[in-house]
């Protein structure tokens, strides 16, 4: 036990486990990862890195945080962390109660403890019962002791809520058009639960009923929000509304508002003979009458050929409140394209052999539903290491030790847990108040 303890708790394994985890959560940033992409966004990182897909569908990196191994890392990293905890409480208690000079500068000797005490109480230092019972300790800012702890304890703390959620959180996507609503037997746009959990179910039927965007009277983006409606099973029915900066709550479920949202155009394409094909294109909001919003490439049964899109909400490029938006399709071969139109609504143009309308535009936005808790304590985890690191560097402890003589006088030794030279005028003073017989 006691070597798998010292194994534990090394500074290599303990500081090892808290890198590899940051470096877990960087790799996310890097990699897109399900639940916060489109299909089309992952489909497009793929084709860009192919080089690393062995890896990436290895270790599942799409979706890193659900993951056996990551679990696995996690609890190492809270089983190291927390045996640690224990340890440094441990230390602090010895360094509140411990009379060792080693450390120490002997300021006075042969004083009286009476005098001593007086001293001690003048410049607020606190006596503490010491751990030999003839000697005499005064701490100042004895809670600076416990800094180091609560780094320990908090970062332990942050450690094990994760775990925690990783192995029971889940949460699903969807990507909605305006008037389409989906309840628990269709599926997500993209998912993600924790070992211990089943997939995340609607609480009912979910229907988005409006995408709002805000524009200023220059036509800068203002806001953009969404109304949603759940109706549960017994016929009730609840209206919210989504933003990118308001979460949402309904029955325990968290609603939040990614930042994927813009129009959706339904085209029709028809091929030389006369084969008719509806597909409907979400395109990313446009952020300026001047500047395109793109979608990313997407495939379609009926076709060898990848296409791709991007429109102006205003055809003359004026207004982003614009009902005339113009949209450019392209048709793709590999990276190559071989085709490209602009369409306008109802107008018709060609698409290498397709007859391609424009039919209707709706908005579209994309919803993340989350089931986890456990989020509060992590953040009062993050609360725990700063007031540990507030502690720690702006309450440095120093103490004032008396070592008890045969004659029942005081050798009298000072020293600062840390920073010591910030302390010097201190120590200064109080030697000079021994010397003198003077009480400052």
């Amino acid at each position: 036990m006691n070597r798998f303890k010292q194994f534990i708790t090394a500074r290599s394994i303990s500081l090892g486990l808290i890198l590899m985890l940051t470096g877990v959560m960087y790799i996310s940033t890097l990699v897109p990862q399900q639940i916060d992409s489109t299909p089309g966004m992952l489909e497009a990182w793929r084709g860009g890195h192919a080089g690393w897909l062995w890896l990436v569908d290895t270790l599942q990196l799409h979706s890193i945080y659900g993951q056996p191994w990551f679990a696995a890392t996690i609890l190492c990293a809270a089983l190291s962390l927390g045996v640690s905890s224990y340890d440094q409480l441990a230390v602090t208690r010895r360094k509140l109660y411990s009379s060792a000079t080693a450390s120490a500068e002997e300021i006075a000797g042969a004083l009286p403890g009476h005098r001593l005490e007086s001293v001690a109480r003048t410049n607020r230092y606190r006596i503490i019962k010491s751990a030999h019972g003839d000697n005499l300790k005064f701490i100042k800012n004895s809670w600076g002791y416990f800094g180091v702890m609560l780094l320990h304890v908090g970062i332990t703390l942050v450690i094990l809520v994760s775990l925690f959620v990783s192995l029971t959180g889940r949460q699903g996507a969807l990507m909605l058009v305006e008037g389409e609503q989906r309840d628990g037997r269709q599926p997500w746009n993209a998912y993600q639960h924790g070992l211990m959990v089943a997939p995340l179910q609607l609480p009912g039927t979910i229907r988005l009923d409006r995408v709002r965007v805000y524009f200023d009277d220059k036509n800068r983006q203002m806001e953009v929000s969404s109304d949603i409606s759940f109706t549960d099973q017994a016929g009730r029915t609840e209206s919210l509304t989504a933003s990118i900066n308001r979460i949402q709550h309904y029955r325990g479920l968290r609603i939040y508002h990614a930042a994927q949202y813009g129009d959706a155009f339904t085209v029709t394409f028809t091929d030389s003979k006369g084969n008719s094909h509806v597909e409907r294109i979400m395109v990313q909001q446009a952020m300026d009458p001047a500047k395109a919003g793109y979608s990313e490439d997407f495939s379609v049964s009926w076709s060898q050929f990848l296409f791709d899109a991007k429109y102006f909400a205003d055809a003359d490029r004026k207004s982003m409140l614009s009902t005339n938006p113009e949209l450019f399709l392209r048709m793709l071969d590999g990276g190559r394209e071989i085709a490209r139109t602009s369409l306008t609504r109802g107008v018709a143009g060609t698409l290498g052999e397709y007859i391609v309308k424009f039919d209707r535009v709706e908005k579209w936005s994309k919803l993340i539903i989350v089931d986890i808790t456990g989020m509060s304590a992590i953040f009062a985890g993050f609360a725990i290491i700063m007031l540990g690191g507030l502690i720690h560097y702006m309450a440095p402890p120093r103490e004032l030790i008396g070592i008890r003589l045969p004659d029942g006088n005081y050798d009298v030794y000072w020293k600062a847990a840390y920073f010591r030279d910030f302390f010097v005028e201190e120590r200064d003073q109080m030697i000079k108040t021994f010397k003198e017989g003077n009480l400052v």
